[in-house]
């Protein structure tokens, strides 16, 4: 019996662990695209990093689509403190 709790606080401590990637944030994601100068957009993203990575990718691909060099294109983001409602672009 003590093995069986032994052995369910560690799957339920390895459950919450796992979990820590999977926490909302705030990022501030910069595009910079390298061509006749260097052109920067600033956008704001909330969700978890793997939804972010999805997001970089996916504002990439839309940059290639319109025919900009996948070598010119820069994406860089940093977690911010804003809350959810506050994840939008500053007017």
């Amino acid at each position: 019996m003590k093995k069986l709790f032994v052995a369910c606080a560690i799957v339920l401590s390895a459950g919450l662990f796992a979990s820590c990637g999977d926490t909302n944030f705030c990022y501030e994601v910069t595009t910079t695209i390298n061509l006749l100068g260097s052109h920067s957009t600033t956008t704001y993203f909330w969700g978890t990093s793997n939804e972010l990575k999805a997001y970089e990718a996916d504002l990439k691909k839309t940059q290639t689509d319109l025919g900009i060099d996948e070598n010119t294109i820069q994406i860089s983001s940093k977690r911010t403190s804003r809350s959810q409602a506050e994840c939008r672009p500053a007017n």
